[in-house]
């Protein structure tokens, strides 16, 4: 197999990808039941970045992360491809002292990394995938049962790799694609379905729903982005954007939909009837308000219009006509709030 430098892979490489490629998981949106792993990680670890991410060929992507908005990072400028390397924990107490990371952009630039733990992840009992780790951005010494415990979280995210959770279709979208093509599925700030790949899946739960399977279509949208934007930065409005998503992915279950739609607004497919799916939507915007961004005094707040189907042969037009009533309604009557209705 041939390196995108033009050389060769190593057979224990080639075998690597092999692996890695066969868990069906890289360039997938992101799941809760990693990034539970990823906030009990940071939150125990007391660490302000936390990760989970697979090393492909010559890119570092990010399956799940804690305070790090991005999904993909040169494997040249990745702690965790020597992590792998060494098939065994990476501690690095501080990166100015080690002169193979003193003047990597992670560290001179954002998010100034000063400290690195990682623990390699292995699919089965071969092949080391990539790895679960935190960072900080002041130097430090782990201890040791604060090794003990990366390396017990390390071991959960393993057990999670073989486990399908995505929903029935979305599992055999994945499974139709290759790596490369679900990469350009992905949004990559939100680590959600685009678009057009949401539609697709509306398209079939719709039919789904016309054999009388209950279906419900959210459109979730962010109030008052644009003003987010023009008053913090579009960096913040970015970080809200990632962190509302964060707070979607934890109040739906694993098997729903969810996907961005728009600049600020999401759409959640449900297969649910009116009233499970208010609630669904009351919890997503309850997530959503309890939630903070530092640096910024201004509330978040989402408004959700819901549309259930119930007597009609739903279409994703139909479906979404009706929400974005709701929602614009929602808006109307003073934001933060869900309005629904039935068709």
């Amino acid at each position: 197999m041939l390196t995108p430098e033009g050389g060769y892979l190593s057979l224990a490489e080639s075998q690597r990808l092999k692996d890695l490629n066969a868990l069906n998981l890289l360039y997938t949106p992101a799941e809760e039941r990693f990034d539970r792993i990823t906030r009990l990680t940071a939150r125990v670890l007391q660490a302000p970045i936390a990760t989970i991410s697979f090393i492909a060929g010559d890119k570092q992507w990010l399956k799940s992360s804690v305070g790090m908005p991005m999904a993909e990072i040169p494997r040249a400028l990745s702690f965790c491809g020597h992590a792998i390397e060494a098939h065994h924990p990476l501690i690095i107490p501080d990166t100015t002292q080690d002169e193979r990371f003193a003047q990597n952009p992670l560290v001179t630039g954002n998010p100034n990394v000063r400290f690195y733990a990682g623990q390699p992840i292995h699919a089965g009992a071969r092949s080391c995938v990539g790895a679960l780790c935190v960072m900080d951005t002041l130097p430090r010494r782990p201890s040791r049962a604060g090794l003990d415990t990366l390396r017990d979280l390390a071991v959960i995210v393993e057990r999670e790799l073989t486990r399908v959770m995505q929903g029935s279709f979305q599992e055999s979208l994945i499974k139709s694609q290759d790596p490369l093509a679900r990469r350009d599925s992905i949004d990559g700030l939100t680590q959600m379905w685009k678009r057009n790949v949401i539609m697709d899946l509306a398209h079939l739960e719709c039919a789904a729903a016309s054999r009388g399977s209950p279906l419900s279509l959210l459109l979730v949208d962010i109030d008052h982005l644009n003003q987010i934007n023009e008053t913090y930065g579009t960096q913040a409005g970015d970080t809200v954007l990632f962190e509302v998503a964060a707070r979607l992915r934890q109040s739906v279950r694993e098997v729903d939909v969810i996907g961005r739609y728009g600049a600020g607004t999401f759409l959640v497919l449900l297969r649910a009837g009116i009233i499970d799916s208010k609630l669904v939507a009351e919890r997503i915007r309850e997530a959503v308000a309890r939630h903070s961004v530092p640096g910024m005094d201004m509330p978040i707040t989402v408004s959700i219009g819901v549309a259930a189907a119930k007597t009609v042969s739903p279409s994703p037009a139909l479906l979404i006509s009706a929400a974005d009533k709701a929602m614009r309604q929602a808006k109307e009557n003073g934001r933060n709030l869900v309005e629904s209705v039935l068709l």
